[in-house]
């Protein structure tokens, strides 16, 4: 009997003799098969799995791209220092020029000092002097008398009881009126000069005007108080003396029934005339008579007032009234006096200017006083004292008063040449459409222009003064000389108001410039806040949301409008405040600003006044108005995010002192070995921009980013690392390999530059990861590296396992084998031993006789002769000689064998 062989380990038979896969008792993979499965993977890789909760490893090293915008952003901030300062000196030297030049505080006190002064002034006969009315034009007691029977009576004087008086007040004849005031002494009838006072407030009427010209402000200005002088002629608040006299302009215009705008129906019945808007310059009044005797009785000034002004503008219907200060005040009154009775201003009168210039030593300027009178369709008298102050350059002023224009010409040629310059380098480079395109250029050309008016207006304000100066010193002064031509004098110092009037002119046009300069030192300002960070970023959000607020703007103005014309319907034939479009615009806007004007409205018309103010304030107020506000702050929000931390202006300028102090470290280097030129003239960054851009073979828009602000190429870099899931490498972008001081060396830096730039970019570098945007990013990108290793390990898992049960199948299919064959062996013994029988105590076999047991040995030998290594094949049978089933003997033993 063969030794008993153990259970084959090849197979994966267990100690019961069955085959072993790894199999639990339930039949399914136990934790023995997994940990098998699991070690067939590489202990390598398995060494490799990430930790989710692990930080990324961190980058060391700067990128070419960030070194690159680490450059820009440090030459864009060295740039706008340079301009901030030019644009800060631009500012002092226009400031100044604003403040000086302008006399905006002095005219503001003389306009103050005039105004009240003309409006203080008082007008009566008393004041003047003169009588208001002659004895014609003067109501005297008269009495009448009637008699019934005997004809008429003699006297009214004689008193009978027949003669029946009363008394009454009449205008009597010219001739009777003048021998009743001569016979009582030159008195006049008690009553008969009384006015009230006529003064600024009450002026209603050309009447009015003329008489308060004529007994209030021709004495005032003489310095005249009933006859009697009580200051100098011609002196206004002890320091303003006039010059030459006052001139009373009226413009008139033609007059017919034509003129009026209404139907032809009605101007047959209106059958008055209507003021055209042609001026007119026909001579009228007693001038115009025909009568040779009148005209030659006018007096000579009051003759020129009926007839065009000589030194006026041909058809501007200007007339003159002249009175000359230097001559006592009872010529120029009598003019005034003849005017007034004569009818000067009439119902073709549009306006009446007073004009004067004075001279105010202490202030070293002329001041034009102007004193309007508007006569409207209305009927109403429009009055408005106006005044302009402009100095005079000082007859000791040298070249240092002339210091802040000659320097505001030297920054304007700065400007103009710096300007040509970089046109010159980019038609140089074929460029120049780039120069046109951009908007700080036109703005620089724009601030040459409007800089230079400024110039050009200062200096032809002041050369136009002191020729004006030089006039008025060669004007006489009282007492007039014999013989001296009256005209001629006259012209001079009317024309000496004209250039008054003409640098005024000038004047404002100055001041329009200074105001739009002043918005484009603004604009200046924000072209060096372009180059830091943080100022960067709250101008690119203006400008981010410029073409939504032009779109909201259209959208605020429409309905803007609408409520505006509405209040002017509802309110303007009542309150002043809405009576125009403008007033009812800046009405509208007070309303908007918080300043409610509710009760007037309410008081009008409650209903519709309520209606109209709710609305407004709902729609303009609640709505449009927080609209305006969401769009900057969603725009600053998105800018914000985007950009992530950027430093203020104490950072910057720490960086700024921190590099200077690096530099001269450098040029003393320099100096040290010589290099006297890159000492005193070199750059030690000059060139590594352009090589760091050649380097990274960055796009167009790299650059075009690049000169938009400091700002620009940050905000371009990280729009495309978030476009992509994937961080950026090398091998994708060479914009994004690692930059070494071997390639800044090469460019075009020394080692000692190199070094310092790698330090200090790395810093850059270090703040700008630790913003909450990049680190979103990463954590991102981090969860995508994870997944995809994840789903490669997933990959080898499932590929080692398919490996694994391939070749468990194989294996299993040959174990099955074997284990069928071992089966049927003994299958095939126990038939074998049942036909020839065993020793044994059983009782017999089952079955049919020996029927069986007979057929049993045929069977044998058939299933031998198709199959003969089948009974071979089983790990029990030990014979392979003989033919026949072997003994029982020769099996292995088996306790049920035994048995």
């Amino acid at each position: 009997m063969a030794d008993e062989p153990g259970p084959d380990p090849d197979l994966g038979l267990g100690d019961d003799g069955d085959a072993d896969f790894g199999l639990g008792d339930d039949g399914g993979l136990d934790d023995g098969g997994l940990d098998d499965l699991a070690g067939l993977e590489d202990p390598d890789e398995a060494q490799k799995e990430p930790d989710p909760n692990e930080e990324p490893p961190p980058i060391t090293g700067v990128t070419r791209l960030q070194m690159l915008e680490y450059m820009n952003q440090r030459e864009w901030w060295s740039n706008s220092q340079r301009r901030l300062f030019f644009t800060s000196l631009l500012w002092g030297v226009f400031a100044y020029l604003a403040i000086t030049r302008s006399e905006a505080s002095q005219t503001f006190m003389v306009q103050q000092g005039l105004e009240g002064y003309m409006k203080q002034i008082i007008s009566h006969p008393a004041v003047s002097g003169v009588r208001l009315r002659t004895p014609s034009e003067t109501s005297m007691p008269c009495r009448c008398g009637c008699r019934h029977i005997g004809g008429l009576p003699s006297s009214t004087c004689e008193v009978d009881g027949q003669i029946e008086t009363f008394d009454f007040f009449g205008r009597l004849p010219a001739t009777e009126a003048d021998r009743i005031v001569a016979a009582s002494g030159g008195a006049y009838p008690q009553g008969a000069q009384e006015m009230e006072p006529m003064m600024w407030d009450k002026i209603q009427s050309a009447e009015d005007v003329m008489i308060w010209l004529e007994h209030g402000l021709l004495p005032d200005l003489w310095g005249t108080v009933a006859g009697k002088i009580v200051r100098r002629p011609g002196l206004l608040l002890n320091r303003n003396l006039i010059i030459g006299g006052l001139r009373a302009r009226q413009t008139r215009a033609d007059t017919s029934v034509e003129h009026c705008e209404l139907p032809s129906g009605l101007l047959s019945w209106y059958t008055i005339q209507c003021r055209s808007d042609q001026n007119s310059d026909q001579t009228y009044g007693p001038a115009a008579s025909g009568n040779i005797s009148e005209v030659n009785a006018m007096p000579p000034d009051a003759r020129e007032a009926f007839t065009p002004s000589r030194t006026a503008a041909l058809g501007s219907g200007a007339f003159d009234a002249l009175f000359d200060v230097e001559r006592p005040l009872q010529e120029p009154v009598a003019t005034a006096t003849y005017l007034r009775r004569h009818g000067w201003l009439t119902d073709s009168t549009k306006s009446l200017q007073l004009q004067s210039l004075l001279l105010n030593a202490e202030s070293g300027a002329f001041a034009l006083l102007t004193v309007n009178f508007e006569f409207g369709y209305d009927g109403v008298v429009t009055k408005l004292v106006k005044s302009s102050v402009f100095k005079v350059a000082p007859t000791h002023a040298g070249t240092g008063y002339w210091i802040p224009e000659i320097l505001w010409l030297i920054l304007i040629c700065e400007m103009f040449f710096g300007e040509l310059w970089q046109m010159g380098k980019l038609a140089y480079a074929k460029e120049l459409s780039k120069y046109f395109k951009d908007f700080w250029n036109i703005l620089d050309w724009i601030s040459i222009a409007v800089g230079t008016a400024i110039a050009t207006y200062s200096f032809w304000i002041a050369d136009l003064t002191a020729q004006m100066a030089t006039n008025v010193a060669a004007l006489p002064r009282a007492p007039l000389p014999q013989g001296l031509d009256s005209d001629s004098y006259r012209d001079a110092w009317s024309k000496s108001l004209d250039d008054a009037e003409f640098i005024h002119t000038l004047r404002g046009y100055m001041q329009l410039c200074l105001f739009w300069y002043s918005s484009i030192i603004t604009l200046r300002f924000l072209k060096g806040f372009l180059g830091q960070a943080k100022l960067a970023m709250l101008q690119l959000t203006l400008a981010d949301g410029f073409w939504d607020t032009v779109h909201f703007l259209l959208m605020f103005l429409v309905f803007f409008n609408n409520f505006v014309v509405g209040g002017k319907i509802l309110f303007g034939a009542e309150i002043n405040e809405w009576s125009t479009y403008p007033s009812a615009v800046s009405t509208s806007v007070v309303i908007l600003m918080g300043s409610p004007r509710f009760d007037q409205l309410f008081e009008i018309a409650p209903i519709s006044a309520t209606i109209w103010y709710w609305l407004f304030l709902l729609t303009m107020v609640f709505l449009m108005m927080n609209i305006l506000v969401v769009i900057f702050v969603e725009y600053f929000n998105l800018l914000r995010t985007a950009a992530g931390d950027t430093s203020g202006l104490v950072h910057d300028f720490k960086l700024t002192w921190k590099d200077f102090k690096w530099r001269m470290d450098w040029r003393k280097d320099q100096f040290s070995d010589g290099e006297y030129r890159e000492c005193f003239l070199g750059d030690p960054y000059k060139d590594l921009v352009e090589g760091l851009i050649e380097n990274s073979k960055i796009d167009e828009d790299f650059q075009e980013a690049a000169n938009h602000s400091c700002l620009g190429l940050q905000l371009q870099r990280k729009q495309l690392e978030d476009l992509t899931v994937d961080a950026l490498t090398p091998e994708t972008n060479p914009a994004y390999a690692l930059v070494t001081s071997l390639e800044l060396r090469k460019i075009a830096c020394d080692a000692l530059t190199a070094e310092h730039l790698l330090e200090e970019c790395n810093q850059f570098v270090a703040a700008d990861k630790s913003s909450p945007h990049l680190s979103q990013l990463y954590q991102v990108r981090n969860f995508v590296n994870l997944l995809k290793q994840s789903k490669q390990m997933l990959e080898q898992q499932c590929q080692q396992l398919e490996d694994g049960i391939v070749d468990d199948q194989e294996a299993l299919e040959e174990i099955m084998s074997n284990l069928e064959g071992s089966v049927e062996a003994c299958f095939y013994g126990f038939q074998e031993l049942s036909a020839q029988g065993i020793d044994s105590l059983a009782p017999p076999a089952l079955g049919p006789g020996g029927e069986m047991k007979a057929a049993l040995p045929a069977m044998l030998n058939t299933i031998r002769a198709q199959k003969p290594d089948l009974l071979r094949s089983t790990a029990g049978f030990q014979s392979t000689t003989d033919t026949f089933p072997p003994a029982i003997g020769d099996y292995p033993s088996h306790p049920a064998l035994r048995n």
